[in-house]
């Protein structure tokens, strides 16, 4: 094999390797009626001080050789080989061909450059340049302390002239062809009779030598095939011990960082005391620095066990275990909880099938995530969630395509909703088909279209829209600019007004005039009063007053803690608004307390001590 060398070498060597390096492929058929050429690299990854070896892959499809100029330009670690134009021959066929080798120094990352190929097509005989199309990139690792001074070549034996002066030249050829065609005539005409014996002696040694040559491209063609095969061949098996090396190391780099994870230790001891064995690793290749891996675990009796988790950076996280009695465990715990068998039974009613019951893993903290599947003969499908602690169901909640249509023709008959679609539509605005629904819990549930989102009340098939809030992206210095203004001057002007007035009032004060003192609101304190009067409601019995003096406290703290409604009466939707604007942290609480509020104003809805305690902890911390 010919290899083209890099600035080790002297630039006599450069040229001739170019000249010579595609001369052994050999043809295997018309692929294509172009040809084609990529740079290849076997590493892509190599120390200061190492040697960065290209290769191409070539192919030539015209079952012909062709001559050919190439301009190129390689640039790694320091040292820069600059190919004005060279000319070389390629022969028929495809295959992978060494092409340079490049000593890198400088560490860095290094984008190889685009080599261009010029020939004429033999089937249309017009001129074409050809390009690499992939982007090959070189990273050099290590310090730059040993840098040697950095060096360029430059190669240059033709002239890459452009495609028009290509075609001027080869019609000055063809224009001088004709005119020798012409003298050749006449001269033929004078010596026909004399030089028919020789033609004739010259046309039979012609036939001897093409057969000579068609033995000995035949020959050739058969030793370039397997030469190109075997080059091939090599290069495929260095890429992938390459990877394999790769891997290995991963592996054992993993396997270094989990023997001092003191949660895997236990999770893996655990899984030994119930008689598991490690039996396989997935641990796929790293993807920006980072891999999901899973260790497979068998016992004597077949079933199977897992430790999975997350690597970044060479740092172990999101570790989960699972095993089938683990498996067995949780579901049997799942099944015993009473509220997890009424979302079972409702959606049984309903027409629904179990199908499985899936977890995620336990963590260290003996936590994990489940979802209860359920489908039915019409292919609608509906899901019950939730978390598992210790064994222990909770935040559980249920969703079905029942369900998401109820809501969807809930909402398309809410006035609110219809003025907002209106709305929008005369700002040339539309709401997206996208309807994302949470899971229902404790018969709520939110939902997001775009900017909207609404709160939604669901009992069986009855399905109720309580609240709906539009997010235009406007902030809230956005929307109380103009009112704030006008604020500021009517707050400006009754200053003044009352400063005057109080002049007169103190200048007419009589001694025994006794003088009135306004009680100072203290929000807090008033409010907290209110939910202990809202408590001794429901204790009486006046359970929807006790609801809505709930809602009362809460709105009567934010009306007095909110600056920019300046003590006015608030709804609880404004509320809501105003407290978003502010970017309020608790805000899902506040939410949750009215929503929980307004179920009363439901006919359906039936008052209870559960409910209504968690309606005054959640006005509690509010107020804190």
């Amino acid at each position: 094999m010919v290899c083209l060398v890099g600035v080790r070498y002297s630039s006599v060597s450069m040229f001739v390797g170019i000249a010579f390096l595609l001369s052994f492929l050999s043809g295997i058929g018309y692929a294509s009626e172009s040809l084609s050429i990529e740079k290849m690299v076997p590493a892509t990854t190599v120390n200061s001080g190492d040697t960065v070896k290209l290769y191409l892959n070539i192919s030539n499809p015209f079952g012909v050789e062709l001559s050919i100029k190439v301009r190129d330009k390689n640039s790694v670690g320091g040292n820069t080989i600059d190919t004005v134009c060279q000319q070389a021959g390629i022969s028929a066929g495809s295959g992978i061909a060494e092409y340079m080798d490049i000593q890198a120094f400088t560490p860095g990352n290094y984008t190889l450059g685009v080599i261009e190929v010029k020939y004429t097509n033999p089937v249309t005989d017009q001129v074409e340049v050809v390009t690499s199309e992939n982007e090959v990139v070189v990273e050099v690792l290590g310090s730059p302390g040993n840098v040697v001074k950095s060096s360029t070549q430059t190669i240059q034996n033709c002239q890459f002239e452009t495609e028009e002066e290509q075609q001027e030249q080869q019609q000055q050829e063809e224009e001088s062809s004709e005119e020798e065609e012409s003298m050749m005539d006449k001269l033929k005409e004078m010596l026909e009779k004399n030089e028919q014996e020789k033609q004739k002696a010259e046309a039979e040694q012609q036939a001897q030598e093409q057969t000579q040559q068609q033995s000995q491209a035949q020959q050739k063609l058969s030793s370039s095939r397997q030469s190109s095969s075997q080059d091939m061949q090599s290069v495929k098996e260095g890429l992938q011990k390459q990877a394999d090396e790769m891997q290995k190391q991963l592996e054992e780099d993993l396997d270094n960082v989990l023997s001092e994870d003191k949660d895997f230790k236990e999770m893996q001891e655990s899984l030994e005391k119930e008689g598991y064995e490690l039996e396989s690793k997935d641990v796929p290749p790293l993807k920006n620095n980072e891999t999901n891996f899973t260790y497979n675990y068998k016992d004597e009796n077949g079933s199977e066990a897992s430790i999975s988790g997350n690597m970044r950076d060479g740092e172990v996280s999101d570790l989960k275990k699972m095993s089938a009695d683990d498996q067995k465990q949780l579901e049997s715990n799942l099944e015993s909880d009473s509220e997890f068998q009424e979302m079972k039974e409702d959606l049984l009613e309903q027409g629904y099938s179990m199908e499985k019951i899936e977890f995620d893993g336990l963590d260290a903290d003996n936590k994990t995530d489940f979802t209860s599947s359920f489908t039915k003969p019409d292919g609608k499908t509906a899901n019950i969630t939730g978390s598992m602690e210790d064994g222990k169901p909770s935040d559980m909640g249920h969703l079905s395509d029942d369900d998401i249509s109820n809501i969807k023709a809930a909402l398309d008959n809410s006035s609110e909703y219809q003025d907002l679609k209106e709305e929008l539509e005369a700002k040339n605005m539309s709401m997206p088909d996208d309807l994302k629904v949470e899971p229902i819990k404790n018969g709520k549930t939110e939902v997001a279209q775009g900017n909207m989102t609404a709160s939604v009340y669901v009992s069986g098939n009855e399905t109720d829209i309580l609240d709906i809030d539009f997010d235009d992206g406007r902030t809230l210095m956005d929307k109380v600019k103009y009112p704030l203004m006008f604020l500021i001057v009517a707050i400006m002007v009754v200053s003044y007004y009352l400063y005057k007035k109080r002049e007169a009032l103190v200048s007419a004060v009589v001694d025994n005039v006794p003088v009135a003192r306004v009680r100072k609101v203290n929000p807090k304190k008033d409010a907290l009063k209110m939910l202990i009067e809202a408590e001794k409601l429901f204790d009486a019995g006046d359970m929807k007053e006790a609801y809505t003096k709930v809602s009362l406290a809460v709105r009567f703290y934010f009306k007095h803690t909110i600056e920019s409604v300046a003590g006015r009466e608030l709804t609880s939707t404004e509320v809501i608004r105003l407290l978003k604007g502010e970017g309020y942290g608790g805000i899902s609480k506040v939410k949750e307390c009215f929503s929980m509020c307004d179920l009363v104003k439901f006919a359906k809805y039936k008052p209870n001590k559960k409910d209504f305690g968690k309606i005054l902890s959640l006005g509690r911390m509010i107020l804190v």
